[in-house]
Protein backbone atom coordinates (compact mmCIF):
# COMPACT_ATOMS: atom_id res chain seq x y z
CA UNK A 1 0.00 0.00 0.00
CA UNK A 2 1.80 3.26 -0.91
CA UNK A 3 1.53 5.91 1.48
CA UNK A 4 -0.64 9.51 0.17
CA UNK A 5 1.42 12.15 -0.93
CA UNK A 6 3.13 13.93 2.10
CA UNK A 7 2.60 11.11 4.57
CA UNK A 8 5.93 9.34 4.23
CA UNK A 9 9.75 10.07 5.32
CA UNK A 10 12.67 10.17 2.68
CA UNK A 11 15.31 7.84 3.32
CA UNK A 12 18.20 9.93 4.31
CA UNK A 13 16.04 13.25 5.47
CA UNK A 14 16.90 14.48 8.95
CA UNK A 15 13.92 14.55 11.32
CA UNK A 16 13.41 16.15 14.77
CA UNK A 17 10.00 14.43 16.66
CA UNK A 18 8.86 15.31 20.28
CA UNK A 19 7.52 12.35 21.82
CA UNK A 20 4.09 12.00 23.96
CA UNK A 21 6.57 12.40 27.27
CA UNK A 22 7.69 15.73 25.61
CA UNK A 23 11.30 13.95 24.79
CA UNK A 24 12.86 15.40 21.65
CA UNK A 25 14.27 12.87 19.22
CA UNK A 26 16.43 13.95 16.22
CA UNK A 27 18.51 11.82 13.80
CA UNK A 28 18.35 10.33 10.01
CA UNK A 29 15.57 8.49 8.75
CA UNK A 30 16.44 5.17 7.54
CA UNK A 31 13.47 3.23 7.45
CA UNK A 32 9.61 4.02 7.58
CA UNK A 33 6.90 1.58 6.87
CA UNK A 34 3.39 3.49 6.24
CA UNK A 35 1.19 1.22 7.45
CA UNK A 36 2.45 0.67 11.10
CA UNK A 37 3.35 4.22 11.25
CA UNK A 38 7.09 3.20 12.21
CA UNK A 39 9.69 5.38 11.61
CA UNK A 40 13.62 4.15 12.28
CA UNK A 41 15.84 6.71 12.95
CA UNK A 42 19.81 6.66 13.05
CA UNK A 43 21.27 9.18 15.88
CA UNK A 44 24.48 9.65 17.36
CA UNK A 45 25.79 6.94 19.53
CA UNK A 46 24.51 7.06 23.36
CA UNK A 47 27.71 5.77 24.38
CA UNK A 48 29.52 8.45 22.92
CA UNK A 49 31.78 5.93 20.34
CA UNK A 50 32.20 7.93 17.18
CA UNK A 51 32.10 4.97 14.61
CA UNK A 52 28.75 4.15 15.98
CA UNK A 53 24.91 5.01 15.83
CA UNK A 54 22.03 4.64 17.90
CA UNK A 55 18.84 3.08 15.85
CA UNK A 56 15.59 4.23 17.35
CA UNK A 57 12.09 2.75 16.31
CA UNK A 58 9.59 5.31 16.90
CA UNK A 59 5.75 4.69 17.09
CA UNK A 60 4.54 7.77 15.14
CA UNK A 61 1.14 6.72 16.93
CA UNK A 62 2.62 8.46 19.90
CA UNK A 63 4.44 11.02 18.40
CA UNK A 64 2.81 14.90 18.89
CA UNK A 65 5.06 16.67 16.59
CA UNK A 66 7.36 15.90 13.53
CA UNK A 67 9.42 17.81 11.97
CA UNK A 68 11.22 17.60 8.56
CA UNK A 69 14.76 19.29 8.44
CA UNK A 70 16.36 17.97 5.53
CA UNK A 71 14.35 16.27 2.83
CA UNK A 72 16.43 13.86 0.81
CA UNK A 73 14.77 13.84 -2.38
CA UNK A 74 17.41 11.84 -4.10
CA UNK A 75 17.66 8.01 -4.27
CA UNK A 76 19.62 6.94 -1.20
CA UNK A 77 22.75 5.09 -2.11
CA UNK A 78 22.39 1.17 -3.07
CA UNK A 79 22.63 -1.75 0.13
CA UNK A 80 25.62 -3.22 0.71
CA UNK A 81 26.35 -6.47 -0.54
CA UNK A 82 25.20 -9.42 1.75
CA UNK A 83 27.38 -12.54 1.81
CA UNK A 84 24.39 -15.32 1.89
CA UNK A 85 27.05 -18.21 2.27
CA UNK A 86 28.54 -16.91 5.34
CA UNK A 87 24.87 -16.10 7.10
CA UNK A 88 23.56 -19.43 6.57
CA UNK A 89 26.40 -20.94 8.28
CA UNK A 90 26.00 -18.51 11.10
CA UNK A 91 22.75 -19.87 11.50
CA UNK A 92 23.80 -23.16 11.50
CA UNK A 93 26.55 -22.67 13.59
CA UNK A 94 24.47 -20.98 15.89
CA UNK A 95 21.33 -23.92 15.52
CA UNK A 96 24.08 -26.14 16.15
CA UNK A 97 25.47 -24.62 19.38
CA UNK A 98 21.49 -24.50 20.83
CA UNK A 99 21.02 -28.68 20.29
CA UNK A 100 24.55 -28.87 21.80
CA UNK A 101 23.57 -26.84 25.14
CA UNK A 102 20.15 -28.34 25.11
CA UNK A 103 21.71 -32.18 25.24
CA UNK A 104 24.16 -31.01 27.63
CA UNK A 105 21.71 -29.93 30.08
CA UNK A 106 19.08 -32.88 29.81
CA UNK A 107 22.42 -34.86 30.73
CA UNK A 108 22.53 -34.12 34.35
CA UNK A 109 18.62 -34.89 34.75
CA UNK A 110 19.25 -38.53 32.69
CA UNK A 111 22.01 -39.16 35.17
CA UNK A 112 19.72 -38.32 38.05
CA UNK A 113 17.04 -40.60 36.76
CA UNK A 114 18.86 -43.63 36.35
CA UNK A 115 20.67 -43.47 40.16
CA UNK A 116 17.50 -43.36 42.04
Amino acid sequence: MAAPPGEYFSVGSQVSCRTCQEQRLQGEVVAFDYQSKMLALKCPSSSGKPNHADILLINLQYVSEVEIINDRTETPPPLASLNVSKVEKHFRDVESQKILQRSQAQQPQKEAALSS
